[in-house]
């Protein structure tokens, strides 16, 4: 199931709910996160979103932002859209590659088909807060142009002092290369929109704690 099948796959697709955030103090990266769970299975499986920003951020301007994904191991792919919808917003997908790290894709969509790799968000991966076990694997990586970004020649811009709408998407098949972050993935089976409290991942130490953190 490709992206070019959407439209006759639509109504079969399921939406999932996540948890209102809560705080979560991160030992590895010393940053603070606003964190919320986006379930995906009723057994109770789901991915985990943490975002971490600068107490100085200010609405209607620019800032970074550090995201932590964790993702239990039968996902094929997980995804975030910074803008609460899978088109005209700064999309995150992420998968584990052919020898198992970490592959992040910034990406734009202008319809329900296969996005387009986007050139004005980058993610940087680091090694700290980055890791696996025989479960789950996660990763911390900064985020700059996420937070703010340009729909049909308006600017829209994320409020670092109150929730954000966000969604995420969940598909247990892999990309067709997953070494390759420019590589096609197939459809999502589970999608889920939430309000995220961005206020709660506020860091008055975050260019500090951002500036220790290995790459």
């Amino acid at each position: 199931m490709f992206w070019n099948l959407w439209l006759g796959l639509a109504a079969l697709l399921s939406l999932a709910a996540a948890a209102d955030t809560a705080i979560y103090q991160d030992a590895d990266t010393g940053l603070t996160f606003s964190t919320a769970f986006a379930l995906y299975k009723s057994d109770g499986r789901g991915i985990t979103f943490r975002v971490a920003i600068p107490s100085s951020a200010t609405n209607y301007a620019k800032y970074d932002a550090v995201i932590q994904v964790v993702v239990p191991n039968d996902v094929g792919w997980a995804g975030l859209a910074w803008g609460g919808s899978m088109t005209r917003n700064p999309l995150l997908a992420a998968w584990r590659g052919s020898n198992n790290q970490v592959v992040t894709t910034s990406r734009w969509a202008t319809s329900h088909s296969l996005p387009t790799v986007y050139n004005d968000s980058k993610y940087t991966v680091y090694k700290t807060g980055t890791k696996s076990n025989s479960t789950h694997w996660q990763f911390t990586a900064l985020c700059t142009g996420c937070t703010s970004w340009t729909d049909s020649g308006s600017a829209r811009y994320l409020n670092p002092k109150g929730g954000n709408r966000l969604a995420f998407a969940y598909s247990p098949n892999k990309p067709s290369n997953p070494s390759s972050n420019t590589s096609s993935f197939p459809v999502h089976d589970v999608h889920g929109y939430w309000s995220h409290d961005f206020n709660a991942g506020s860091n008055t130490n975050f260019e500090t704690a951002v500036a220790r953190l290995q790459v």
